[in-house]
Parts: C-alpha cells; sequence; structure tokens
C-alpha cells in the first residue's frame, strides 16, 4: 500500500475539500427525492400511490443504509479506505441516475432506496476515519467544515431540483440524472485524486512508509466489541437512531408541508425554502458547537456530550414552530431555528463517538453506530406518511419533539454514567 506525506500540511486540507465534495454529492442527491416528492405523486397517481407509499421508499434508504453502514466499517477497516469511498459513489451515482427512468414506486424504491444506500453506506466510516486520523487538535473543526460542505450541497441539489420540478411534466426525472451523471464523473476523479493511506495503527511514525503489520490486523470480532462493549458508545447510537426519526421524517415532508398548508409557493420556492434556511441555521450551529468543543476539550473532555445535548434539546422549540406557524414566513423561521439545534448536535457527532472508543476501530465504529442510529430512525417518513392520512402533517411535525428530547435523554445517561470509564 502506497503513502506519502503526513498527517500535518496541506495533504489534510486537501484530502478534507475531497471527502466534502464527495458528501456535497452523497448527501444533496438524498434531498432530489425529498424536494420533487410533490411532483413525483402528482405523476404515480393513476396507479393509487399514497403518502404512506412514498414514506416506504425514505425509510427503505434509511433501513437498508443502517444495515449497509457496518459493512462499510468492516471493510474500511480491513481493506482500503480510498477504494471504499470511490466504490461507494459510483455505486450511489448508478442508483441516483437510473432513479430517474422509475416508472413507479416499486422501481424507485430499488434505485433510491436500496442501490443508492448502499452505495452511500460506504462512504460515512471511512470519510471519517481519514478526517479523524488526518485531524488531530482540529478534529471538532474538520467535522464541522465538511458537515457545512453537507449542508450547501443539500441546498443546491434541492433548489435545482425544485426549479427542474417546476418545468413541467418529467421535470423531476432531470434532477436525479443531472446529479447522477456528476457523481459518477467524480467517483472516477477520487480515483486518482485521493491517496491510498493506512490506519494509523499499521503504520509507522507518520511520515514513514507503513510496514507489514497484517499480523497485528484486529479480527471482525475484535472491532465490533470495541464498540458494543462501551454502554457510552451504545448510547450514543441510541441518541443517533431519535435524531435520525426526527431529522429525516421532518426533511422528507417538510416541502410537501408547505405546498399543502402554504398553497401561494410555488415548487421551487417551497424546495429553497425549506432547505436553505434549516441550513443556514445549521451552519451557524455548527460552527458554534464545533468552536465551543474544540476550545475546552482538553480541560473538559465531556463537553462534546454536552454540546450534542444542547442540540437535541434545541430542537424542540423549532418543531413547535414549524407545526404551529401561521405564515409561511414564521415557519420559515421555525425551520432555522431547528438547522441551528440540528447544526449544534452535527458538529460533534463523531468528535464523540471518538472520545470513547480507539483509533484503531474508528472505521468499525463509525459503521456499528450508523448501523444502529439508521435502523432506529428508519420508520421516520414512513410514520410522518401515514399520520399525514390519519392526523394532520402539523401533528406529525410535532411528534417529532418527543423524539429529540429521547436522544437527549440517553446521552446525557451515556455523559453522567459512563464517559469516564469508557473514555480512551
Amino acid at each position: 500500500m502506497k503513502t506519502e506525506n503526513s498527517t500535518t500540511g496541506n495533504y489534510k486540507w486537501i484530502l478534507l475539500a475531497l471527502l466534502s465534495a464527495t458528501y456535497f454529492l452523497a448527501q444533496g442527491s438524498r434531498q432530489i427525492f425529498n424536494a420533487v416528492l410533490p411532483q413525483i405523486k402528482a405523476d404515480f397517481a393513476g396507479a393509487g400511490v399514497t403518502d404512506a407509499h412514498l414514506g416506504l421508499v425514505g425509510s427503505a434508504f434509511t433501513l437498508v443504509f443502517g444495515l449497509a453502514i457496518p459493512f462499510g466499517g468492516i471493510f474500511a477497516d480491513f481493506f482500503s479506505r480510498k477504494w471504499m469511498i470511490v466504490i461507494g459513489t459510483l455505486l450511489f451515482s448508478v442508483g441516483i441516475f437510473a432513479s430517474g427512468f422509475a416508472s413507479g414506486v416499486g422501481l424507485l424504491l430499488v434505485a433510491y432506496g436500496i442501490v443508492n444506500a448502499a452505495g452511500q453506506a460506504l462512504l460515512p466510516p471511512s470519510n471519517s476515519s481519514l478526517i479523524g486520523q488526518f485531524h488531530v487538535k482540529t478534529r471538532a473543526t474538520a467535522f464541522s467544515i465538511y458537515q457545512i460542505v453537507f449542508y450547501v450541497g443539500i441546498v443546491v441539489c434541492s433548489g435545482v431540483s425544485g426549479w427542474l420540478s417546476g418545468l413541467g411534466e418529467g421535470g423531476w426525472r432531470k434532477a436525479f440524472l443531472l446529479f447522477g451523471a456528476i457523481s459518477a464523473a467524480w467517483a472516477v476523479a477520487m480515483a486518482f485524486l485521493l491517496r491510498d493511506t493506512p490506519q494509523p495503527s499499521f503504520a509507522k511514525a507518520p511520515t514513514e512508509k507503513p510496514t507489514d503489520a497484517s499480523s497485528d490486523k484486529a479480527t471482525v470480532r475484535e472491532a465490533l466489541g470495541a464498540v458494543v462493549r462501551k454502554p457510552s458508545a451504545l448510547l450514543l447510537m441510541a441518541g443517533l437512531g431519535f435524531y435520525f426519526y426526527a431529522k429525516y421524517g421532518f426533511n422528507t415532508w417538510i416541502v410537501a408541508y408547505l405546498l399543502r398548508t402554504f398553497p401561494s409557493l410555488s415548487p421551487a420556492s417551497a424546495a429553497f425554502h425549506a432547505v436553505f434556511w434549516f441550513y443556514l441555521g445549521a451552519v451557524i450551529g455548527v460552527f458554534a458547537g464545533g468552536r465551543v468543543s474544540d476550545l475546552f476539550a482538553v480541560s473538559r473532555p465531556q463537553v462534546r456530550f454536552d454540546v450534542n445535548i444542547a442540540g437535541l434539546a434545541l430542537c424542540v422549540p423549532g418543531l413547535l414552530v414549524s407545526a404551529f406557524a401561521p405564515t409561511a414566513a414564521i415557519c420559515i423561521v421555525g425551520t432555522a431555528l431547528l438547522g441551528f439545534a440540528t447544526g449544534i448536535y452535527d458538529s460533534n457527532i463523531y468528535a464523540s463517538l471518538f472520545e470513547v472508543v480507539k483509533p484503531r476501530y474508528r472505521a468499525a465504529a463509525v459503521g456499528v453506530f450508523g448501523c444502529g442510529g439508521s435502523v432506529i430512525g428508519a420508520s421516520g417518513p414512513a410514520v410522518l406518511g401515514w399520520m399525514n392520512a390519519h392526523f394532520s402533517m402539523s401533528a406529525g411535525i410535532v411528534s417529532l419533539s418527543a423524539f429529540a428530547l429521547a436522544g437527549a435523554a440517553a446521552i446525557g445517561i451515556a455523559r453522567i454514567f459512563f464517559f469516564e470509564r469508557d473514555r480512551e
């Protein structure tokens, strides 16, 4: 395995830029479905498609992503993180591109909910472990930048998708085709631009080439055990699951909620407002959370958990304002408040986990962490789709508050009772 340069200097920032661009496309492409969901329903109306059916597509994505991400972590720990990123990007681009040809919910579920999700599941373990390896003192700051690029990707993809969907019948298909093609081209570029960096435990000093340490490699059982035997890691995973339930449920249906509640909005403006103000708030929140945690982490290492708790608790006001807003402007204020809260939480998702997991197992930890969180939270879009028909969209949004508070409580238990024992 070939490597060069060290974990300091220019390459760590070049690496961050490359991985952030990949995240831009991956996370932005996820938003296409949410942004064009009303137009998909209109096109498939003749087949009797309901909100519950479309909610299942979003839930299928989250469930498949969660079940597949541990394999991404294991492969990343024992094979090449570079090629996991390249293969994952190529696979999700195929799923996104194929979604543009879907003639019904079944094909959309396979292309978007399964193929796309499987490809995206290969990315987080490799991406996050590489950032954690190359950025030590700047870890939360690096993850914050990474997160902000993801926010920008969602806003751009959502805005472009909403605009394309408003061009007439079948306009939503162009969004999938466009971003699928761009992502495929980026996968090829990454094969040449990204270095093949060994795991930190298998290399000598950062400036040296790695030795053949295959005999020192941990087994899959050891890697998984390093995560599941840590109560703090498991409680962080529970918190992530409750967060995913609330966030994925809200993000899947917010465009449809705006269009139904405030019919004066066009598809393009609803898609734009649904994400722009949310992620503008998130950018502010992620910078604030990242800087605060990096500033105090040396003297108060549990601060990363504190930031997680604060972010989840602050989700509640934003959800309530969005649900009960009498005007579109006030609803947008609610989404911005919610975005700020999620940004605070997002700034330390992986930084918190890495406090209680050995560096050697971080990629596997992200896989198990993401799996548990996604499985717990997968039902959010489907349940809200069901609630749309049996209660109201506002009631569904209000119900998400309970999950945000449950997540804060889980992480609070980890911080009070297990952090000191589990800290690495």
